[in-house]
């Protein structure tokens, strides 16, 4: 898969609430950085990776993403993307509708691209 593909997989893995696709897609690197949109959401290193998503999975509902905004760079054996999406789920039993920006970092390891860094923040509705 290229860089971007991976990133797109990131996006199905998540709309398909499948916690094993997005611990796959993660590099088991001490310096992998996931973070969220709430205060609890802040995982360094590997080892919370499949525990995190595993939750993340487990407390979506419905997701569907609307991306307004990708762009996906690539240098390497490194790239990296920022997209500006509409979620709308259900989360921990609230329907959400959410206006999200996601920023992260991917390295190649072993021929493959995984991520190191995701950041989601929430903007203004």
């Amino acid at each position: 898969m290229t860089a971007a593909e991976t990133v797109h997989e990131y996006f199905d893995a998540l709309v398909a609430e499948d916690g094993d696709r997005l611990t796959a897609l993660m590099a088991r690197a001490p310096h992998f950085t996931k973070i969220g949109t709430d205060e609890g959401e802040w995982v360094e290193g590997c080892d919370r990776i499949a525990e995190y998503f595993a939750g993340v999975a487990a407390s979506t509902e419905g997701l569907r993403i609307d991306t307004r905004r990708l762009r996906i760079e690539e240098r390497e054996g490194v790239a990296w993307f920022r997209a500006l999406q509409v979620w709308r789920l259900t989360w921990s039993g609230r329907d959400e509708t959410l206006q999200m920006r996601l920023t992260g970092v991917l390295e190649r390891v072993d021929g493959a691209w995984r991520f190191v860094q995701i950041h989601a923040s929430v903007g203004e509705s």
